[in-house]
């Protein structure tokens, strides 16, 4: 304050004032200066530190993976069942042993590629139970092993005591303790870690320190800065880069770290000191980083603070204009992200609203041929049509179409003549489109709809119940009435219907389907819808066509007992009360139905034969009544009841995997066809059982058998393709890459050599 009051004493020289003034402002120019250098030093080092830190976590993750991956590779080890049986063998010297351990070392040959792939120069393994080690290369007593590795002889016992130490696994031993030139070290991994019984045995991975060494290789080491490996609870110390021999465990455990960092003094030079979370071995490593060579990289911004003294609005317009693009990047990478983002999402909406029709139609189509296996399939298909078992009634309207020549002519369609000669539309695509349009007019938009054939379409009508079914046909029939004028004055197309009986649970709807089958057929251009309540059935004439029989044994197969009962009930109503059939009639449909459960029975080996198969062979002896036939449906509904659990039906699907994986043609729809399944629930039931789908079960299936045939066959790499149900060569090599990481060729080129 005192020097202000002195500037501002009038009789002070004005050259004095001025000078005063421009030293003021010199200093405070010096001060902000000096302020905005020291400022940025410490923000160039934060910055520095937290570049380091994830360059070093990300080091560290890497050996991690190493690690790990030698854990991976002891327990697939572990689980060779010709290494776990040498394990367990004692040193007898017969036959038995020798035999065990040749396949053994034919084995831990072929993890060679592994090893390969790890920082590891050898492996073997130490059977502490025989006192033998197992190499690649090479089965021998401990001594003869540890003579021919070149190892000093004095320190043979206190690498045997290191082999049998359990405090030793899972630690980087070096090498150099016994004898060895190289600064390698001896890693031991037990492999009963992850067993249930007790395995003898540890594999030893001898570390390459240069391979190890090359994951922090990005880091300044040599020049500057210092890595260290530390064990918490040991006062064991690995170092690589620059020497500091002041530096101890004891030391950097003794830091005070804040976010990873801290700074101390070592050799009187300052030093930031950085460090990783432990890994799964107890390992943590330091990064000793001198601030000397942090403060080099401040070089580049010296002349910055020149420049700032002389003129500090300039730069702080530029350093505006910079920091705003700098920071205003990530959010335009952030835009470009949520853009292809929201892309792909759209896309993939796209494909299931495309696939929504058709699992939409193969569910209705399941329903009404009464292809439902087990109640958990029946369940989750009502919930995904919305239909509800209470306060509603279902049947279905089965429509015809063709087109009429005649009205054709007179509305001057177009129209041409295909390969069958008949009348078409300009494709059949539009023809059924303009079908579907005029159904969801007269019908409701959300119409369950699937079509058995060309021109044919099955439509599920679900009513509430009024308790008065005249009245809701009557609805029905009016709507089709309407349906029908319409798309005979629009597109010159006639259609006649037919109705089926209503049902109050929608699994019985196959009922309902062969009725409104049935009906169709009595319809004429005078009355072109028929209901089936109404018909005047021919009363020497039986009723079971070959839907109701593909129905009746596919309940059968999928042990679904109530409908079985249902479709004989259905069929006794049909024949025996709604029609008077003769003796020769009565017969010819029994032997219908007979053949029908013959044709079930003798799908069935001889060798699953029980107590209901042979039950259910005498009923199929004795004479034919539906009393008998009945019965004998219900024993082989039992039979395969007991076979046909959730569990069980996946354990057949994996069996019939297994046995034909070659097969090229091998796909979710015929798997199918095979277990009487819908494709959907089908899928749905494999990914709830197994974690995965289809394909990607297969492929492993094929993948494990190119594996064995390239391991232990001298089969032609050419033909592998053919052997494990592949389409194509280059389909083979690329999943089989993708699984092993090399190609067929390179595999058995390695374990040749």
């Amino acid at each position: 304050m005192r020097i202000f009051k002195q500037l501002a004493k009038k009789d002070m020289d004005f050259s004095k004032k001025l000078m005063i003034s421009y030293s003021l402002l010199l200093l405070l120019v010096l001060f902000i200066g000096l302020y905005l250098y020291n400022m940025s030093s410490r923000n160039l080092r934060s910055s520095v530190e937290d570049q380091t830190k994830v360059q070093l976590d990300t080091a560290f993750i890497r050996l991690q993976d190493d690690f790990d991956s030698m854990l991976n590779l002891s327990l697939s080890i572990s689980k060779d069942s010709d290494i776990s049986r040498l394990a367990r063998m004692s040193a007898d010297g017969s036959n038995n042993f020798y035999n065990s351990a040749y396949y053994a070392q034919q084995s831990l040959a072929s993890y060679a590629p592994t090893q390969r792939l790890l920082p590891v120069t050898s492996y073997y393994i130490y059977f502490s139970g025989s006192d033998y080690i197992l190499s690649p290369a090479s089965f021998a007593a401990a001594h003869m092993y540890y003579k021919s590795a070149n190892l000093s002889e004095n320190s043979y016992g206190r690498w045997h005591d290191t082999l049998t130490d359990s405090s030793q696994y899972r630690k980087l031993i070096p090498m150099e303790q016994f004898g060895a030139s190289s600064g390698d070290y001896l890693y031991i991994l037990p492999l009963d870690t992850y067993l249930l019984y007790e395995m003898p045995a540890s594999l030893c991975l001898v570390v390459d320190r240069d391979k190890m060494v090359q994951n922090f290789a990005h880091l300044t080491l040599e020049d500057e800065g210092t890595l260290f490996g530390v064990l918490p609870d040991s006062s064991d110390l690995l170092s690589v880069g620059k020497e500091l021999t002041s530096v101890t465990a004891d030391f950097l455990l003794s830091l005070d770290f804040q976010n990873y960092t801290a700074h101390c003094t070592i050799g009187g030079e300052r030093y930031s000191v950085l460090r990783t979370d432990p890994s799964t071995n107890g390992y943590v490593c330091y990064y000793a980083l001198p601030y000397s060579s942090i403060q080099r990289n401040l070089a580049q911004f010296r002349n910055m603070f020149l420049v700032v003294i002389c003129a500090g609005l300039l730069v702080g317009f530029l350093l505006l204009f910079f920091l705003s693009r700098h920071n205003v990047r990530p959010y335009l990478v952030m835009d470009s992200q949520l853009r292809d983002t929201l892309s792909r999402a759209q896309q993939l909406q796209n494909t299931l609203d495309l696939q929504q029709p058709v699992v939409h139609s193969s569910y209705i189509r399941s329903l009404m041929l009464g292809r439902i296996s087990s109640a958990d399939e029946l369940k989750y298909i009502q919930n995904y049509l919305g239909l509800d078992d209470t306060g509603r009634i279902y049947c279905v309207l089965y429509i015809v179409t063709y087109p009429d020549d005649q009205s054709a002519a007179e509305a001057d369609l177009p129209e041409y003549t295909d390969e069958s000669g008949g009348f078409t539309y300009d494709s059949a695509l539009s023809y059924d489109a303009y079908v579907r349009a005029c159904l969801k007019e007269h019908f409701g938009e959300n119409i369950n709809l699937f079509t058995p054939k060309n021109h044919t379409y099955a439509l599920l009508i679900s009513q509430e119940d009024r308790g008065d079914n005249d009245a809701s046909a009557n609805e029905i029939i009016t709507a089709f009435q309407s349906f029908h004028r319409d798309v005979l004055e629009r597109y010159a197309i006639w259609s006649i219907g037919g109705i089926g009986n209503y049902n109050r649970l929608p699994e019985n709807l196959w009922k309902s389907y062969h009725q409104a089958v049935e009906s169709v057929s009595y319809a004429s251009s005078q009355n072109f819808i028929c209901r089936y309540l109404s018909l005047k059935l021919s009363p020497d004439q039986y009723y079971f066509p070959s839907q109701l029989s593909e129905s009746l044994a596919n309940f059968i197969t999928s042990g679904n007992k109530n409908q079985v009962a249902e479709t004989f009930k259905f069929i006794s109503t049909e024949n025996l009360q709604k029609r008077s059939l003769s003796a020769p009639k009565m017969q010819c449909l029994l032997m219908e139905i007979y053949n029908t459960l013959s044709r079930v029975r003798y799908s069935i080996s001889d060798d699953e034969a029980g107590e209901e198969l042979r039950a259910a062979d005498r009923r199929l002896n004795d004479y034919l009544s539906l009393r008998q036939l009945e019965d004998a449906a219900g024993k082989l509904c039992a039979f395969f009841s007991g076979r046909t659990s959730q569990h069980q039906t996946i354990g057949n699907i994996k069996s019939y995997i297994q046995k034909n994986y070659r097969d090229s043609s091998l796909c979710l729809s015929k798997l199918s066809d095979e277990f009487h399944l819908s494709e959907s629930y089908l899928s749905y039931l494999f990914k709830e059982s197994t974690g995965e789908n289809f394909s990607m079960y297969l492929e492993h299936i094929r993948m494990e058998a190119a594996l064995r045939l390239v391991r232990e066959t001298s089969a032609p790499l050419s033909d592998l393709y053919l052997e494990t149900g592949y389409n194509n060569a280059n389909s083979f090599r690329r999943v089989f890459k993708k699984t092993y990481g090399m190609s067929a060729k390179a595999m058995r080129d390695s374990l040749n050599a």
